[in-house]
């Protein structure tokens, strides 16, 4: 009988020296190996992880085990760590840089996130990007979902991207009250921040790749354009942005730490889990810069 052939996957343009790199999706996701993150890392190892961002956009390490300290020092090799501008509930004492998402019993501690987004679109200097450091999880369920905005908007037609190149759009916070202040286990949101405008179409700050930069959590309204006209257009972006092809899937395991590029990203957690599952991450944020 015949054997079958495994097609050879293409070698890496440079050699990691301190990390192993194995892609999971040809959109984005890469499983780091080698390295513990519960130590120090040497600038070289730091500076291959960081590649390996932004070559993939999603990592994902394996088997790891953070302290509050460390998860933080760990963040801090992306970008300064800051604390979500809204969200106050179930934070941990003494490390108010960690927000806790939880789900047990029916609770959805810090609102809910199965909508396609990217986080906290809504501020001045949006977010580089989150750390998620999984502590507690049913394997198979509640699996994030990562779309690619780099492949969403080099897929666009020419005549779209001609469109969409220079049109900016106004973000806004207003949904988060909504989602979370309707719980009383939540600390309630008052005041929101003003809306802002962002590009349709930004350039990413370090691979000067453009992506598309919007999302149906925060963008409300294409400008230059009547509403009927930012309505349709933005469905058309919408739909666009997570096709199958664009996206990888994560599924949680306990000692799983990500980090996820929220300047060509969106993300979404599918809503397949009982009633009474216990999910619990520890996210950190790094903060970014004005989109342009």
């Amino acid at each position: 009988m015949a054997q079958a052939m495994v097609a050879e996957r293409p070698a890496q343009a440079a050699e990691y020296r301190r990390i192993t790199v194995k892609k999971l999706c040809g959109a984005a996701g890469a499983e780091i190996g080698g390295v513990d993150l519960s130590k120090p890392l040497d600038d070289l190892t730091a500076a291959e992880i960081h590649r390996a961002f932004l070559e993939n956009s999603v990592i994902a390490f394996r088997d790891q085990e953070l302290s509050p300290e460390r998860q933080i020092a760990f963040t801090e090799i992306f970008g300064k760590v800051e604390q979500h501008p809204l969200y106050r509930s179930n934070l941990i004492e003494g490390f108010p840089e960690i927000l806790v998402l939880e789900h047990k019993a029916g609770q959805y501690i810090n609102g809910k996130n199965d909508i396609w987004h990217a986080d906290i679109t809504f501020k001045e200097e949006p977010p580089l990007g989150s750390m998620l450091h999984c502590k507690a999880a049913w394997e198979g369920f509640a699996d994030t979902m990562f779309a690619s905005q780099y492949m969403a908007y080099e897929t666009l037609s020419e005549p779209l991207k001609r469109l969409f190149d220079g049109m900016k759009a106004e973000h806004d916070a207003s949904i988060l009250p909504r989602l979370n202040n309707k719980h009383d286990y939540n600390k309630k949101i008052g005041d929101i921040p003003p809306p802002v405008i962002h590009p349709v179409v930004r350039t990413h700050p370090e691979t000067g790749r453009k992506a598309l930069f919007v999302n149906a959590a925060y963008t409300i309204r294409l400008l230059g354009v009547s509403e009927e006209e930012s309505k349709q257009l933005l469905d058309i972006l919408y739909a666009h942005a997570v096709r199958p092809d664009f996206v990888y899937r994560h599924r949680w395991r306990v000692g799983d730490v990500v980090i996820f590029d929220n300047r060509c990203l969106l993300h979404y957690v599918v809503p397949d889990h009982p009633h009474d599952m216990h999910r619990r991450m520890h996210r950190t944020t790094a903060a970014g810069d004005r989109p342009f």
